[in-house]
Formats: C-alpha cells, sequence, structure tokens
C-alpha cells in the first residue's frame, strides 16, 4: 500500500445530532491505517481478510465483529476481487453520549463502558450463531437512517441490542505472525534511530526477506508503519504535552526537525501547531 498524499492515520468522524456515523459499505476495499477519535464497532457480512490491531493478526470473515475504542489503532486489508467480495458495515459513535440513554439498563450500560472505554483494548467477536438477527437489526437501521427519521435514543437503542447479542466471553484469537514480531520491536524502538538493517538483525534474516514478508502478510510496508507509529505517538503529545514541537520531534524518532514537519503535515494535512491548536481542547 502506497500512502496517500493527503492520508490521515486519524480518521476524525463527524458524528451528527443523533450521536453516530452509520456505514454500510459493499464492494469496496480496505487497506490503510488509523485510529479515531469516537468508537467504531465493524459488523463484517462477506469477505475475507485480516485485521491488525494489538500487535496481533486478526482474520476478517462474515460473522466477526470488531470494537475499536477511541484513540485504537488498526488496520483492515482485503483485497477485493471478483473472488473476495468485501460487505460490512461500520458505526461511530460517542460512547459517553450513548451511555447516557441505557442508564435504566445498568447490565448493558455497563457492558457497553468497559467495551468502548477510552484506553480499553480492542476487541473481535464471532457471532455467526446470530449474525442473521444482527443484519435484520442493521437493515431496520438503516431504513431509519435513509427516512431521516430516527433520534439519538434510536441509535443507543441499537447499540444496546448488538453488545447485548455478544458472546460473553471473546472467541476469536489474535496469530503472533512474522510481521507481529516486527510490530513490537517497533513498539519498543520507534522513538530510536530504526534502520530496516536494524530490524533485518533482530529477526535473524535479510532486508529483502524482512520487507517481503512484512508486506504479504500486512499489505504494507514497514517504512509505513515506523512512521505511522512516531506520528501517532507525536499526536499523543501534542495534546496531552507542553512540549515544543522540536522537543516532541526528538522524542518520537526524528533527527530532523524539517522532515518531521514535512511527514506530519503529508499524514495528519496540518503542521504539528495546527493539530495542536484545533484538537487539544476537544
Amino acid at each position: 500500500m502506497q500512502p496517500m498524499e493527503n492520508s490521515s492515520y486519524l480518521e476524525k468522524i463527524s458524528l451528527n445530532d443523533k450521536s453516530i456515523y452509520f456505514n454500510r459499505m459493499k464492494n469496496m476495499p480496505a487497506n490503510y491505517y488509523h485510529w479515531h477519535q469516537c468508537v467504531e464497532i465493524l459488523s463484517v457480512s462477506q469477505g475475507v481478510g485480516i485485521a491488525l490491531m494489538e500487535h496481533q493478526q486478526y482474520t476478517v470473515k462474515p460473522g466477526r465483529i470488531f470494537i475499536f475504542p477511541p484513540g485504537k489503532l488498526h488496520k483492515v486489508f482485503v483485497e477485493q476481487d471478483e473472488r473476495n467480495i468485501y460487505h460490512r458495515t461500520t458505526l461511530h459513535f460517542n460512547g459517553t453520549q450513548i451511555e447516557q440513554y441505557l442508564r435504566d439498563f445498568p447490565r448493558q450500560q455497563m457492558l457497553l463502558r468497559q467495551l468502548c472505554g477510552q484506553g480499553e483494548k480492542a476487541r473481535v467477536f464471532d457471532v455467526g450463531d446470530v449474525q442473521s438477527v444482527i443484519e435484520t437489526l442493521l437493515g431496520r437501521f438503516e431504513a431509519l437512517v435513509k427516512s431521516k427519521t430516527f433520534s439519538i435514543s434510536d441509535s443507543a437503542f441499537l447499540i444496546m441490542q448488538i453488545i447485548s447479542l455478544l458472546p460473553h466471553q471473546e472467541q476469536a484469537t489474535g496469530h503472533n505472525t512474522f510481521s507481529v514480531s516486527i510490530i513490537r520491536w517497533i513498539e519498543t524502538h520507534y522513538h530510536q534511530c530504526c534502520s530496516l538493517e536494524d530490524i533485518a538483525s533482530e529477526m535473524g534474516c535479510s532486508r529483502g526477506h524482512v520487507s517481503r514478508r512484512f508486506h504479504e502478510e500486512t499489505g504494507g510496508t514497514i517504512q509505513e508503519y515506523l512512521m505511522m507509529r512516531r506520528i501517532r505517538q507525536a499526536c499523543e503529545l501534542l495534546l496531552h504535552t507542553n512540549g515544543s514541537v522540536r522537543e516532541i520531534a526528538e522524542q518520537v524518532g526524528f533527527s530532523e526537525y524539517a522532515w518531521f514537519i514535512t511527514c506530519f503535515r503529508k499524514n495528519m494535512g496540518k503542521t504539528p501547531l495546527q493539530y495542536r491548536k484545533t484538537y487539544a481542547s476537544e
């Protein structure tokens, strides 16, 4: 995957006055790293691919639901062709606002808080036995959205029904693939000088083998992931510390200040200072 000129790893979702962004997508591939300022529930109804999150790789397949809390970095990679048609539904919502509408349903309210709270881990559930029920709920809600007659209470009711249908325990487990080992190494060393030679030496193989295996398993490049990880950390520091832009650039592994500004603007669509001014108060 080649990064797009104006791509942003922070995919900021514009929530409407119903506190939800509902999207049914058919025949559309997926292949990019991103995170949101809000919760995302991804329900897969057709197609097979992979998802990377929490340093683990999961299979994307029908009857599987992914829940990504706010700020949780993830990537879904599905190649779209005539033999692999990808259909999914995404629900992006403000968990804090939705939670208020579940005050008369304490068990569901607590479950929503556990699944969708800031800092919670991303989760994967197999729901094949109730997939038809979930598809019916999503279809009915889609009709409400199109008729423009739904309210925030309808949004809360949909989410409550979906989380009520989830198994009590996560059933899907991730796989420790070759690429995950690299990602874990990057998580520890991204703020240092990380060359492809360093990574290849750590993995005990050649540069070409490391690059090829990582691309085969994730659909992206090591350089792209490393850049994304540094930019993501820079975003966190810009929003939650008072460090100068130059100090933050050094902390996340950029030895050249001008190069940091260039990379940040290319990936986030704003300079670091513009990003801080735009989002620090939210």
